[in-house]
């Protein structure tokens, strides 16, 4: 079988959504064969950096022109070119704010809604000193926030991409965000958390389906990265914004019938997901890994093809 050129490098600096803040979300994109990151929420930064690297995963970055600094050190300054925040909550922006008195100048990118909590809420001189461009003084400016309008594409400064940005229903307070990103002509879907649109009474996620179906069908979409916080026993009821893998399959079930719906069987066969977020609460499971069960949960009712992925801490994957 022809081996597919890759157009992406993905590495996972942290996979999970709660418990272990050492391991919460955010994840690295580039194109392929370039070394101009943006980091895609900042749960966990410093730390799944240093395991990152352990790992091997940053092992052809040349660090000689700064024999004083570390390799997480010179990834963090100088390749991770912008942050993408998918809303505020602290499991996508705890790593950021930890970081950012150590970190050099730089964008925060997001919808409207979610700069204006990391400025009232997180970079306010009461939960963490203001590091941006807006809100109380003193501002020290190390970030600069840029508003993404929904659905309009916007260059990524110093990298080869670009971002458009929808609006995803979370909670009764506050959107998330998807964020498509498009490098060469080739793309990348990153969804934050997100509930089930039945549930959430919103088609949030459905109008993402529908900017995306083109782009499978003309195979310019490499990955999609999606949350999965819940196995299928947890109560509907109590699910807050997040996902089940049920869930998960009937989203995908009304994306493949847009994508052809003449062979929806077929319309997905193939197309590479990334699961995150899962919430590794052991303790309501007795004991039995909690990732264990939704990708068998996932593995059973994949009646479409799909190529889950569920990375772990570290993991460098090539789409």
């Amino acid at each position: 079988m022809k081996r597919i050129e890759p157009k992406f490098t993905w590495i996972c600096l942290g996979v999970e959504g709660g418990l272990n803040e050492s391991n919460l979300n955010c994840h690295l994109l580039a194109p392929f064969n370039s070394t101009d990151f943006i980091c895609l929420d900042a749960g966990t930064l410093l730390s799944g950096l240093r395991y990152a690297v352990q790992k091997g995963v940053f092992n052809h970055i040349d660090v000689s022109s700064y024999p004083e600094s570390t390799l997480e050190q010179v990834i963090l300054f100088h390749h991770i070119k912008a942050y993408l925040i998918t809303h505020c909550y602290l499991d996508h922006v705890h790593g950021l704010a930890s970081i950012s008195p150590n970190d050099m100048p730089k964008p925060v990118i997001s919808l409207s809604m979610t700069i204006d909590d990391l400025r009232d809420s997180i970079f306010n001189w009461r939960a963490w000193p203001n590091m941006a461009n807006e809100g109380a003084a003193p501002c020290i400016g190390t970030y600069h926030y840029i508003r993404l309008e929904e659905g309009e594409r916007t260059p990524i400064e110093n990298t080869a991409m670009t971002v458009t940005a929808f609006p995803l229903s979370h909670d009764r307070s506050s959107d998330s965000a998807a964020f498509l990103l498009e490098s060469d002509g080739y793309y990348a879907l990153y969804m934050g958390d997100t509930g089930p649109d039945e549930i959430e009474k919103r088609p949030t996620t459905e109008a993402v389906w529908e900017k995306i179906a083109p782009l499978i069908r003309t195979n310019q979409l490499r990955v999609i990265y999606m949350e999965a916080s819940y196995r299928d026993e947890h109560p509907d009821d109590q699910l807050f914004g997040h996902l089940t893998p049920a869930w998960i399959m009937r989203a995908f079930h009304k994306l493949a019938s847009k994508v052809d719906p003449k062979n929806i069987s077929q319309a997905l066969n193939g197309l590479n997901v990334v699961i995150g977020h899962i919430k590794p609460d052991e303790v309501l499971t007795g004991g039995k890994p909690v990732r264990e069960i939704i990708k068998a949960q996932l593995h059973r009712q994949n009646d479409l093809g799909i190529r889950f992925i569920l990375p772990r801490q570290g993991d460098r994957i090539e789409f």
